[in-house]
């Protein structure tokens, strides 16, 4: 045997004895996905159906449809006598404010493609938050309103979270082709959150420990499944941030990808960690 073919066949099982396991079946987390249900969408074909093919007609239409979901929702959420849109503009009555906030959908005939328009997304009832979504072309914001207080702020965020002492909001970043990218903010004495972009992830560990553990599971087989994501808090300083994977793109079931953030007490910093900590 050569001493070049024996380096080879060395190398070749020092590679093979040193390959990252990958996940048995055992090791996923398979989760049903739930195709949300827009309360007016039965109502309205506003894209598909002829009688809406002029720029009015679609525009009337989809103020209905949206007015129809809009106020559905801030009456199931027991809100309706302070959140309401007509036509292209949610109101909010808020209690340090004279007038209400509004927030009126932008349209054009000339950028049909690039009418950005608000709907209501989320109400944390127990602390009177109000999250509402702005869609548009290549991206998305968030705005949170505290009913109480009147305040209010946007974010370029989506599946925003607040912390339990309210102290941080974390968000996945917005725009097309950023994902996966975390936002993590703090909140100042002026009320307003800042924080920093972190990349997925900024630091070398991060994205060491982010890599690793995708390729456990063999996520850059499957497909993601877009907007799915979910943040959940553990503690103040503690939260884990899910991404989800379908084998397909038909499957109803997805498997979860798991990372924790946990604040570190000495340097203030967050650091990421593969799986449940």
């Amino acid at each position: 045997m050569s001493k070049a073919f024996t380096a080879t066949l060395l190398s070749t099982i020092t590679s093979i004895a040193i390959a990252a396991p990958l996940a048995a079946m055992d090791d996923y987390d398979w989760v049903v996905m739930e195709t949300p249900v827009d309360p007016a969408t039965y109502k309205y074909d506003c894209h598909n159906d002829y009688k809406y093919e002029t720029y009015d007609a679609l525009q009337n239409c989809l103020y209905n449809l949206r007015e129809d979901a809009d106020n559905a929702l801030s009456k199931q959420w027991s809100i309706s006598d302070k959140v309401v849109r007509e036509r292209n503009a949610i109101y909010i009555k808020v209690a340090n404010r004279k007038n209400p906030l509004v927030f009126v959908d932008y349209s054009s005939p000339y950028e049909e493609d690039f009418n950005p328009y608000y709907s209501l997304q989320d109400y944390d009832k127990s602390r009177k938050l109000l999250t509402i979504h702005q869609s548009f072309y290549e991206g998305e914001s968030l705005t949170v309103v505290n009913l109480v207080t009147g305040f209010w702020q946007d974010f370029s965020l989506r599946k925003l979270s607040i912390s339990p002492d309210m102290r941080y909001i974390v968000g996945f970043e917005s725009e097309m082709g950023a994902t996966e990218h975390v936002n993590i903010l703090e909140r100042q004495d002026s009320g307003y959150y800042e924080g920093y972009y972190k990349q997925v992830y900024s630091s070398s560990d991060d994205s060491k420990n982010y890599d690793n553990h995708k390729k456990f599971y063999q996520a850059d087989k499957a497909q993601q499944v877009y907007d799915s994501e979910t943040f959940t808090w553990v503690n103040d300083d503690k939260f884990y941030a899910d991404s989800f994977y379908k084998l397909n793109q038909a499957d109803s079931a997805a498997f979860r990808v798991r990372y924790t953030f946990i604040k570190n007490a000495s340097t203030d910093k967050w650091q990421l960690y593969e799986g449940s900590r």
